[in-house]
């Protein structure tokens, strides 16, 4: 094996007076050839086990980061009567820094079971919009706490 295949794990076509010029090394340094060979297939063996163990380390950090990640995500069950806020979608043509994406709040009217609600704005107005556009909407009590309207099971 040359360092280039260990390397980018490619087989490497070297010049002919290269490999004749390692095999006169070899006989110079009166080294044996069965030796070598072995001595290398055991480097070899030990450089896939180090992968190995590399790879279950890595599988076993991205289960605990996903363990992590799912453990604060919360569940969204809108029910109705529920109080939420809507996404502006059009704010991506016109950004603003300070300007917020989410506007409402918003009561579900109506919640299909294909993930679409009906919701009703402070005028009374109807209208549908799907799931993945609402989120639960905090809101500020007297006293100065926030309370989330949210139903869990």
């Amino acid at each position: 094996m040359f360092p280039y295949q260990l390397v980018f794990e490619k087989a490497c076509h070297l010049p002919v007076e290269l490999e004749h010029k390692v095999m006169w090394a070899l006989k110079k340094l009166n080294l044996e050839w069965d030796v070598a060979a072995n001595l290398r297939v055991a480097q070899l063996n030990e450089l896939d086990e180090f992968r190995y163990h590399d790879y279950t380390s890595t599988s076993l950090y991205k289960e605990k980061m996903k363990y992590l990640y799912n453990k604060y995500i919360r569940n969204k069950e809108f029910k109705e009567g529920d109080l939420v806020l809507l996404v502006n979608s059009r704010l991506r043509m016109f950004s603003g820094k300070l300007k917020s994406k989410w506007s409402g709040s918003f009561e579900v009217v109506n919640v299909t079971p294909f993930g679409a609600f009906d919701l009703k704005n402070k005028n009374d107005e109807v209208f549908k919009v799907n799931r993945h556009r609402v989120k639960h909407y905090l809101r500020k009590v007297d006293d100065g706490h926030v309370v989330a309207v949210l139903h869990f099971k």
